[in-house]
């Protein structure tokens, strides 16, 4: 093995180890080789063991990030699942780069709006998956389910845990706004989310779905003016998709005509 390939190897073992929590230098591993007087075959048994043992710990990341973003695993919604094919019109190419993840690294949100049976839970859920695949904690629930939780919380006396729980994850999923409508406190709660993500470090992105145009969004929040302007803050840095077209619902659905006829009595002879 020469110089090159030995550097290589054991930065290659290095960045393994780290990724095993593992502090391992390569000037470090280099001078064990060299004590142990560790050859070719040595070197390159020890590198395949450490990626191996890298690659499970990276699989068991991501089955466990998978798990705890409440997105469903039956039949989950996947990028490659979406027909891009169907999405025609000016922007179709903003849509088609979600995939690169590029709203989380650049800290905006994303909100699908438009009518049911389109796509945008499906975008929404595969967003979440991609970002748990590349090892970013993702949160989906729907806006019932936020409701629900923030009023469960300001019940028990505990709402900075339940927001705390919001503001941690990179990706944060409220699916179908506008099903139901947030109180004063929930709203409050709510809000207060949204100001702490705004100012959080770090990849994070917050996605919203709705059938509901945005400009009318207040109607399902509760508050004074004030209040109501953290909305703003939403869309302050963010990539709205405004969707329009048939919807997906029943394209696997085969529909067939059948006719009942009388049934024929036979005569007696």
């Amino acid at each position: 093995m020469g110089e090159s390939a030995a550097d290589d190897a054991y930065a290659a073992i290095s960045a393994a180890a780290a990724s095993l929590k593992v502090d391992l230098p390569a000037e470090e591993l280099a001078e064990l080789a060299v004590r142990e007087d560790l050859g070719d075959e040595e070197l390159t048994a020890v590198r395949k063991v450490f990626e191996h043992l890298a690659e499970r710990r990276h699989e068991a990341t991501i089955e466990m990030l998978l798990r705890l973003s409440r997105l469903p695993q039956k039949s989950p919604k996947t990028f490659d699942g979406f027909d891009f094919s169907r999405i025609q019109g000016r922007d179709a190419a903003a849509l088609r780069k979600l995939p690169s993840l590029s709203n989380l690294h650049a800290r905006k949100s994303i909100a699908f709006i438009g009518p049911g049976g389109i796509g945008k839970t499906h975008l929404a859920q595969a967003y979440g998956r991609e970002c748990c695949m590349q090892g970013y904690k993702t949160y989906y629930l729907k806006a019932s389910e936020l409701r629900d939780k923030l009023r469960r919380a300001a019940e028990s006396g505990a709402p900075s845990r339940a927001i705390g729980t919001l503001v941690k994850p990179s990706c944060l999923i409220v699916d179908e706004v506008g099903r139901c409508t947030f109180d004063r406190e929930c709203t409050d709660m709510f809000f207060d989310v949204v100001d702490r993500r705004y100012e959080k470090e770090g990849p994070n992105t917050l996605i919203l779905t709705s059938n509901t145009p945005v400009n009318n969004w207040d109607q399902f929040f509760t508050g004074d003016d004030a209040l109501l302007c953290t909305l703003d803050r939403i869309f302050d840095k963010a990539s709205v998709f405004v969707m329009r077209g048939p919807s997906y619902r029943g394209a696997g659905c085969d529909t067939f005509s059948v006719e009942a006829v009388p049934s024929v009595t036979k005569l007696r002879q």
